[in-house]
């Protein structure tokens, strides 16, 4: 069965999304880039309000994640338990930082979530590398939020060959990245473990601001929906 994650900036559309059949709210600064941090303030609130939710996070844009207010933070948000945080690949010059972030932080019961960007540097030789250092699931984005899908970047090949790489491991696989609601069909097919949304959530997909209830409850039932 194919997951639903859903993006949304603040409370009140957390509250809103939680009464749509969501399996991951995503906690995201929708206007600071693609991984931005709402902050700690803001994910306890969600936290206390939607305690029995599963929860993501994305955490930044740092190109270097290995810096002291990110590692602060991830220590922070693991002994909340939050179920996934998600750190950005943003450049393969930073390889070994990720992995020092993995060895000397105890996850605990979370899951460090690595995102690939298919708009930059796209690389599928570093998926094993990502899994080999210590991430428990990785995921395909875009970078640049300027309508252009993974479809529309990536072969289906390409999609194909990363999900097969990383479900090899055991690992969680998801794809993102300005998904359509005419995307859902054959991306189900390729089998990831969850596709990821917010553009198509919202009343203007351009503008990926306002969390829209019925548009969320269309996708989740295209998800659902059994071939």
């Amino acid at each position: 069965m194919v997951g639903f994650l859903a993006s949304v900036k603040d409370i009140d559309e957390a509250t809103i999304a939680s009464k749509v059949d969501i399996d991951i709210l995503d906690l995201k600064n929708i206007n600071d880039g693609a991984l931005g941090f709402v902050g700690i303030e803001l994910i306890s609130k969600v936290k206390i309000l939607l305690p029995n939710n599963i929860l993501s996070v994305t955490m930044g844009n740092d190109i270097n994640p290995n810096n002291n207010s990110n590692i602060k933070n991830l220590k922070i948000l693991i002994e909340k338990e939050i179920n996934y945080l998600k750190i950005g690949m943003f450049d393969k010059k930073y390889l070994s930082e990720h992995r020092i972030i993995l060895e000397q932080i105890n996850f605990k019961n979370t899951k460090p979530i690595c995102v690939i960007f298919a708009d930059q540097d796209f690389d599928l030789n570093n998926v094993e590398k990502l899994i080999g250092m210590g991430y428990q699931g990785i995921m395909i984005d875009t970078c640049h939020k300027n309508s252009k899908s993974i479809i529309d970047l990536l072969s289906q090949k390409e999609i194909k060959d990363f999900l097969k790489i990383v479900k090899s491991y055991g690992m969680i696989c998801g794809l993102s990245g300005s998904l359509k609601l005419d995307h859902i069909q054959m991306l189900k097919e390729l089998n990831p473990d969850f596709l990821g949304f917010r553009g198509q959530l919202c009343d203007s997909s351009k503008a990926r601001y306002k969390f829209n209830i019925n548009l969320a409850k269309e996708v989740s039932k295209k998800i659902k929906l059994e071939f």
